[in-house]
This record gives C-alpha cells, sequence and structure tokens, in this order.
C-alpha cells in the first residue's frame, strides 16, 4: 500500500511538473508566432527540462518534507512555500531587480505546478492531457525546423557566399583545422527585414565552441583547433527577407 501512495505521489508531481511546462511552452508558442525553429532552440535546451522535471519535482518533495513538522499543512502554508522556492532557484545568480523579475516569473510557474498537482487528479482521464505538449515537444527534437527559400550558395577556397529570399534558421558553414590552428572569419550579413541571431560556431556534435574577437578588430573572431577537426560557423535569421551574408575565413597569418 505505501508503495502504491508513493508511486500515486510521483505520478501526482509528473503532472503538476507537465501542466506548468505545457503552459509556459504554450506561451513561447504564441510569443513567437509559433517559429518552428525558435520553439526548438527552446525544448532542446536541457536547463528548461531541468528545472521543471529536476527542480521542480525536487523542490515539491522537499515542500513536503517541510510539510510533517506542521501542525496543519494547509493549502495556504503550501502556497508561499511553493512562491518561495520559485524565488530560491535565482537567490544566488541575479541582481535584486532581476531576482525580483525572474523569481516572480519562477513564483508563477511553481505555483502552476501546485495547481496541476492538486487539482488533476490521476484518476481523471483528463488530467493526462498535460503530457501532450511536453511529448510533442520532445518529438519535434530530432527534426530541423530551418526553411530556406529562393537560396543561390556559392563556394570558394575560404568563403561562401548566400543570397535568399527568405531565411528562418540556422545555415552551417565547415572549416577545417589542424592541431594548433587558430582561424579567423567575419560575417557579414544584411537583409531587407527580419531579425538577424547573429553567429556562432559548432563542433561536430552541434555544441557551441569558444569564440574570440581579434584584439584589433571586434569584427573578426577566431576559433582555436585542439585537434584535427571540422567546425561549424553558424549563420542565423529570424524571417529574413531577401538577404545575403558572405562568410570568410583564413589562418592566422594569411589575413
Amino acid at each position: 500500500m505505501k508503495m502504491y501512495f508513493a508511486f500515486k505521489n510521483v505520478l501526482q508531481k509528473l503532472i503538476g511538473a507537465s501542466f506548468s511546462i505545457s503552459i509556459f511552452f504554450i506561451f513561447i508558442f504564441i510569443y513567437t508566432g509559433f517559429n518552428l525553429f525558435q520553439i526548438h532552440e527552446l525544448i532542446t535546451t536541457p536547463w528548461i527540462w531541468a528545472v521543471f522535471f529536476g527542480y521542480g519535482l525536487i523542490s515539491s518533495f522537499i515542500i513536503d518534507f517541510i510539510g510533517k513538522f506542521l501542525s496543519s499543512f494547509t493549502i495556504n502554508k503550501q502556497i508561499v512555500l511553493y512562491i518561495l522556492f520559485g524565488y530560491l532557484i535565482f537567490l544566488a545568480t541575479l541582481s535584486p531587480i532581476y531576482l525580483l523579475i525572474a523569481g516572480t516569473i519562477g513564483a508563477f510557474f511553481s505555483l502552476l505546478f501546485l495547481f496541476g498537482k492538486e487539482k488533476l487528479k490521476v484518476t481523471k482521464w483528463y488530467s493526462w492531457a498535460a503530457f501532450v505538449v511536453p511529448l510533442i515537444s520532445i518529438m519535434m527534437i530530432p527534426f530541423d525546423h530551418t526553411s530556406k527559400q529562393g537560396w543561390d550558395e556559392v563556394h570558394g577556397d575560404n568563403f561562401v557566399e548566400v543570397e535568399y529570399e527568405y531565411f528562418n534558421g540556422e545555415h552551417l558553414v565547415p572549416i577545417h583545422g589542424v592541431q594548433g590552428d587558430q582561424i579567423y572569419f567575419e560575417v557579414d550579413h544584411q537583409f531587407r527585414n527580419g531579425n538577424s541571431y547573429g553567429i556562432s560556431v559548432y563542433d561536430k556534435n552541434s555544441e557551441n565552441v569558444g569564440m574570440n574577437p581579434r584584439d584589433d578588430d571586434d569584427d573578426v573572431l577566431s576559433v582555436h583547433f585542439e585537434e584535427e577537426a571540422v567546425k561549424y560557423i553558424v549563420v542565423r535569421a529570424i524571417h529574413g527577407h531577401d538577404g545575403q551574408f558572405r562568410v570568410n575565413w583564413w589562418k592566422e597569418g594569411e589575413g
């Protein structure tokens, strides 16, 4: 019997976490105008899942433990504790003004966790709808949601030049280096309207790697190769229209 109640308690908390992250994702979906690329960037961010399903569940168990030492663990006392834990996660990392803003948002979603946990009972079929948005989000992760139209790409030995009618997402330009190489690069990106997300560098696993501005020119960046590898200069745009960009790269001493 104890095993059953413990399992049910975990399920209730999972429903609370799923309900809370569902509201968060739906808000972001609407805010981005259902831009699948931006949504994909969000749902592939590990800390988002860690906050809701890691910190959220751990906090809920801690709150339950605290409740055992209170004479009566009313819903009002739970609300206070959930609000407190919503702020607590930001306590050590933010200045007071950002703590107030981020903590208030954290407290709001913490209360959504509590609402989902208390009101969406495991025994009610409709409660399982809380898992729909997280599951759909997980199914989106393996797919590339970049959109390109009217794409004209020209390659050279040390440059790539692109003209496009529409670009939403990211384009990867591979560069090869051997151990000890310091490769410099610059990106000139222009478009009629839209929002550029700038540039970054990926390794072969699509993980961000470090890049540094050159001392005499902030527009020139560099990436260091600790071993022979292919890395990728990443150019991004959000709803870019009638644009073009050129990526140039060279080794140290050649520019």
